[in-house]
């Protein structure tokens, strides 16, 4: 996203709940934030817990935002937003936990009579439902559906967001105008588009799933025939540690015999340790020490050998270590489909969408393995 970008979907999402904007310039702009905005990205928690429970009225949070890093305003405290700024990402989250399903009226006046007696035009309910669609092994392929399903006449159209784009659509119903019956629940038709969509992975090209066994299978051999190798090299390291152990056990009484005893003396005595009387923090403190020093001193307890458990650090066999790489790779390798839910609507259209074939969905990109979504 360009400045430009971004500084259109904060003024859309800012505006969406009706926030205070202090001053608009071309390089920054002053807000003052209303409370869904201030809970969802004011970073303060805290004093709204106060807040509320001490039923106080709150003091709204005034963020100034800049969209161009050459151009910060002078006297200002603003915050360069980017696309990749933490605030950023906060926006995108409170978009995404309000707007993941919107009910909206299409604002059609041309359909009216401009002169006479006017009667009420009819609204015909519609659900529409954005797929993301992942065919996931190695490499990732992502199609997207946008899915409409109508609820008084049960049929199923695609590409329905892109028709919606092009309709003047209002949270609240026009003046003279009515919603019909829905024939058909949202569960059905939650039904019908799982349907769809499987009719949609079924007219892909499978291809990519075979081929993907096969570098699965090119790898487990390659795999298979290292511990292969290993297995047989084992018995010749173990038969050479072994000769180790045998020649030092022959050298130990060579080495006895070589020893000659030196004459013994008294040892000079050893000076009891001074123990100290414990201190307090507040007295080591006092005494000029550092916190750290008396926490480094007093604070970290030594684990006794015999209290750890060494099963946790027990080696490995060869065959677990196999099994584990195995199971790591038909985890890379193996073929599957997700499909994910975005976002959807209950929308009310008094024009009727076009109807589209199943080439309407569209692969928005080609990732490798690191850049799946799970």
């Amino acid at each position: 996203m360009q400045a430009n970008q971004v500084r259109q979907f904060v003024e859309r999402y800012l505006a969406t709940f009706s926030a205070h904007i202090v001053e608009s310039h071309p390089d920054y702009l002053t807000v003052k934030l209303p409370v869904e905005v201030d809970k969802d990205i004011g970073n303060r928690p805290f004093y709204w817990s106060w807040v509320d429970k001490m039923n106080l009225a709150y003091q709204p949070l005034v963020l100034t935002f800049a969209f161009h890093p050459d151009r910060m305003p002078d006297g200002l405290r603003a915050e360069h937003l980017h696309l990749g700024a933490g605030r950023m990402q906060q926006i995108f989250a409170s978009a995404k936990k309000h707007g993941q399903f919107v009910c909206m009226y299409e604002q059609n006046t041309a359909s009216l009579p401009a002169t006479g007696k006017r009667r009420s035009t009819p609204l015909v309910p519609w659900l529409g439902i954005n797929l993301k669609v992942s065919f996931l092994c190695d490499k990732r392929r992502d199609l997207m559906l946008y899915l409409g399903v109508n609820l008084h006449q049960p049929r199923v159209v695609h590409d329905f967001s892109t028709y919606l784009f092009q309709l003047p659509l209002s949270p609240a119903i026009p003046d003279y105008f009515y919603t019909l019956d829905r024939k058909i629940s949202v569960e059905d038709a939650l039904q019908m588009a799982r349907q769809e969509a499987e009719a949609v992975i079924a007219k892909e090209d499978q291809a990519w799933a075979a081929e993907a066994k096969a570098r699965l299978a090119e790898e487990l051999d390659i795999l298979a025939a290292y511990y292969e190798e290993l297995a047989k090299r084992e018995p010749q390291a173990e038969q050479a540690d072994a000769d180790d152990e045998e020649a030092e056990k022959a050298e130990e009484p060579q080495a006895a015999q070589a020893i000659v005893p030196l004459p013994q003396t008294e040892a000079p005595p050893v000076a009891e340790p001074v123990v100290e009387a414990a201190q307090t923090i507040d007295e080591y403190r006092s005494s000029g020490g550092r916190i750290l020093d008396f926490l480094r001193a007093n604070g970290i307890q030594v684990t006794p050998r015999e209290e750890i458990n060494q099963e946790e650090w027990k080696k490995s066999t060869p065959e677990e270590e196999k099994q584990r790489r195995m199971d790591e790779l038909r985890w890379q390798y193996e073929p599957r489909i997700e499909v994910h839910f975005i976002n959807g609507g209950l929308f009310y259209l008094h024009s009727n969408p076009p109807v589209q074939k199943l080439s309407g969905a569209k692969t928005v990109r080609h990732l490798p393995a690191n850049g799946r979504i799970m």
